[in-house]
């Protein structure tokens, strides 16, 4: 007995919407796997005297000044490529819940804690037994500033636990950005009914006037509300994606402006304020992305085998790379110029990443997770 046409119609242009929406989640893990990569670039290149004096507009030759003050430090734009980040992430949390779907927050959170408080949990333990068993042969060992107060001290390990933006830069330079993504992202799906329920305008306003309102604190808080403002964004392009793809189409020469937009605070130097110039990096980042959907070849690119692997892995080379390049740093610069072990330690950054992806990431913390569904089943 054969279905009925309309049965089969409905059947094929759900199919379709699926494989589309599968399609821009590849997209994403492909620009996560690629972010996660700039910023390993950038604290090896930041960790070097070299590339922590251009940091701070201080270059030794004028290749340094370009490679910093051009669209080259896309390159090793690592605050840049967190914005990635918090897009991606805003855009996803806000999705479901602009498309409809009420909030179980108790869910959520738990959800969130498992992906992400739980591993980096992890990783701050891990991390400070190695500041116990290597923090003073680390001493012997010095390179830039930033990687000199690495491990320089055992932190405050009650209130990191507790995801307070306190002492990080002593454990690790990625960490903080953890700790802001947990608590912006308990917003986010009350964000999204927003969305769905009101204006856009009137949500975007109030959410900027209620944001900078707690960017005066000092501290957690005062970052928090400012880095919120690109998971908005990334929610806001949740909900307009297909009025900003049709702006795009007419309009495809704005993508050229990116290469000025996303390394815009170096380009500019230190003149410009570093909170408004990372508002315009958004605004490049925004371009880039619709730009790779809008694009059939890009589309290739970042659905490639390579970069989809390196979205998979993406979360735990975030997590875990710093660690790793400090400990492999300490131990071989025992023997060897430092600087030449931080320019190897990328390899043995990635190969950290992919067992813990292994055996961390979808081992031991998907087992609690499981376990946990298991529980919530019988019950």
């Amino acid at each position: 007995m054969s279905l009925p046409a309309s049965i089969i119609y409905h059947s094929v242009i759900e199919g379709l919407i699926v494989m589309k929406e599968n399609k821009r989640i590849e997209i994403f893990d492909g620009m996560r796997g690629l972010a996660a990569v700039v910023v390993l670039i950038y604290h090896v290149l930041n960790w070097s005297p070299v590339g922590y004096a251009a940091g701070k507009f201080e270059f030794i030759n004028e290749g340094w000044r370009w490679f910093t003050q051009s669209p080259l430090k896309i390159v090793w734009a690592g605050n840049e490529a967190v914005i990635v980040f918090y897009l991606i992430a805003g855009f996803v949390i806000a999705k479901p819940y602009i498309d409809g779907r009420s909030i179980r927050f108790g869910e959520f959170v738990e959800k969130r804690f498992t992906r992400l408080v739980l591993p980096y949990w992890v990783i701050l333990l891990v991390t400070f037994g190695l500041i116990i068993l290597f923090g003073e042969m680390k001493e012997t060992v010095r390179l830039s500033g930033s990687f000199n107060v690495k491990w320089a001290a055992v932190p405050e390990v009650g209130r990191q636990l507790l995801m307070m933006h306190h002492d990080l830069d002593t454990s690790g330079g990625a960490f903080w950005s953890i700790v802001l993504e947990w608590w912006i992202a308990l917003f986010m799906p009350f964000i999204g009914v927003a969305l769905r329920k009101f204006p856009t305008g009137d949500v975007v306003a109030a959410s900027l006037a209620v944001a900078w309102v707690f960017m005066n604190f000092s501290g957690t808080v005062g970052r928090v509300a400012f880095y919120f403002i690109f998971f908005l964004v990334g929610a806001v392009l949740a909900k307009h994606l297909d009025e900003v793809r049709a702006f795009y189409r007419k309009r495809k020469w704005l993508l050229a402006s990116a290469l000025i937009l996303v390394p815009f605070q170096w380009i500019v130097g230190p003149a410009l304020e570093r909170r408004m110039a990372l508002l315009f990096t958004c605004a490049g980042l925004v371009l880039v992305l619709v730009g790779i959907i809008e694009s059939p070849f890009w589309t290739r690119i970042f659905k490639s085998p390579f970069l989809l692997f390196l979205g998979r892995i993406s979360f735990s080379l975030y997590l875990t790379h710093t660690t790793a390049i400090v400990l492999f740093v300490t131990v071989l610069g025992q023997a060897m110029d430092p600087r030449v072990a931080l320019a190897l330690s990328p390899a043995f950054a990635i190969g950290v990443a992919v067992v813990w992806y292994r055996y961390v990431e979808q081992g031991i913390l998907k087992n609690i997770s499981l376990r946990n569904v298991e529980v919530r089943t019988q019950k």
